[in-house]
């Protein structure tokens, strides 16, 4: 075996042999699992004890209108608002003052409270009061049966998106379902390129600090020893997310997921079809690997130009900018796939990783990915080159933080 293989499989190995390796592995789909079902459940909970509004409508006509809900309790002002006001009770959550005719004149209602109200307390009202006032409003034109005919002129529309291949094949699609396939592999590949890139600098830094590399680099090149360790943890990350798809999947299709998950399944089996699943994922190890060497490498640079954690603050901000910058372009391309800031980015090597994937389940031309994957390779071919070179002399360098001018210097070896 090589000396790159040995440091690969040194590498890989002691990583996927920790506890915490296969701890995490295990337990993170099921974390994820309970944190849906947590924010699901949680959201569905709702105050027990309703909030007392109290109305004090000076038309008295409104007022009967305005029904109890599970949360609100309407109660009417037995006295004028201004009395009201100064004998409050704590426990009146709002007080709605109505005083004039609200067709006539719609901005004659407000809301008190000495606390900041949530949206739906306004939503709650207006959801009563105002189709009682299109009825209002309708009754004015005297028009007789003019509500029903309203109603049965009112035509809702379903359109069913339908994609066609070149064979003329039909197969039923959704844009929202496409959308959150391309956002989720997109938010994996951001995910492991911060998780992972970050594993290979505290590597670095761990073995230069330790001076456990003066004793490495004597027997392998800097070169294979940082390739060796960029490929190791790369295929760790890579291991990891197999065996998530593979417990994930398994949750679901047991039950474990959600109940009745199979039949669920089932029903969206229709919008699998219309996206090749195999492309994706074929499409997603491309774009892993090309954007983890590139940043991890970069990371690998600055854990092995720095002594300390706090020396790669300097440092690690224009990635990290970058990289969020990239999460976010495509998260806005996301609802336009085709649009400038989706195909420019997804062209420009330093943020194609994350956003081109979320244009993958919408079709990509083939010249557009071509493109976009062969400038992606020249562009890590160049970094991991660039890298290697800071990192040569910078794994043997102790005692202070290296100046821009150095780094220069370094690269011109």
């Amino acid at each position: 075996m090589s000396k790159l293989g040995i440091v690969i499989k040194r590498e890989y190995i002691t990583r996927v042999k920790k506890k915490s390796f296969i701890i995490l592995t295990l337990l993170m789909p099921l974390l994820f699992v309970g944190m849906i079902f947590g924010i699901v459940f949680l959201s569905s909970l709702s105050d027990k004890k309703s909030k007392i509004i109290v109305v004090a409508d000076e038309t008295g006509e409104y007022f009967s209108v305005l029904k109890n809900t599970d949360q609100y309790e309407f109660i009417e002002a037995k006295e004028g608002f201004a009395d009201f006001r100064k004998n409050s009770d704590e426990s009146v959550y709002a007080t709605l003052l109505i005083t004039d005719d609200l067709l006539n004149n719609p901005e004659a209602i407000s809301l008190y409270s000495q606390k900041q109200l949530v949206a739906n307390v306004e939503s709650t009202i207006t959801s009563q009061l105002n189709p009682y006032l299109s009825d209002k409003k309708l009754e004015s034109f005297q028009i007789p049966n003019l509500k029903e005919i309203i109603e049965n002129s009112k035509v809702s529309l379903k359109i069913k998106t339908i994609k066609t291949d070149e064979t003329g094949k039909e197969t039923q699609t959704s844009a929202e379902f496409a959308s959150t396939i391309g956002m989720v592999f997109t938010f994996l590949i951001y995910m492991f390129i911060f998780v992972y890139g970050a594993m290979v600098m505290q590597g670095v830094m761990e073995e230069k600090t330790n001076r456990i590399v003066e004793v490495i680099v004597s027997s392998v090149k800097p070169f294979d020893l940082m390739m060796g360790k960029l490929i190791g943890i790369g295929l760790v990350g890579l291991t990891q997310f197999g065996i998530w798809m593979l417990v994930i999947l398994g949750l679901s299709f047991s039950g474990v997921f959600l109940s009745g998950s199979f039949s669920f399944f089932q029903s969206m089996n229709g919008l699998f079809g219309a996206i090749n699943m195999i492309e994706i994922f074929f499409y997603f190890i491309i774009f892993f690997i090309g954007g983890y060497l590139m940043y991890a490498s970069l990371f690998a640079a600055i854990g092995a130009m720095v002594d300390n954690q706090e020396d790669t603050q300097q440092f690690m901000m224009p990635i990290t900018v970058l990289v969020l910058f990239a999460f976010y372009a495509g998260f806005f391309s996301a609802q336009n796939p085709d649009g400038p800031l989706a195909f420019w980015t997804s062209m420009v090597p330093l943020t194609s990783p994350i956003v081109m994937m979320v244009r993958v389940p919408f079709g990509v031309p083939w010249w557009q990915m071509l493109l976009s994957v062969t400038l992606l390779a020249l562009t890590v071919v160049l970094i991991v080159m660039l890298a290697a070179k800071i990192y040569r002399v910078g794994i043997l360098m102790y005692g202070k933080k290296p100046t821009f001018s150095e780094i220069i210097k370094w690269l011109k070896y």
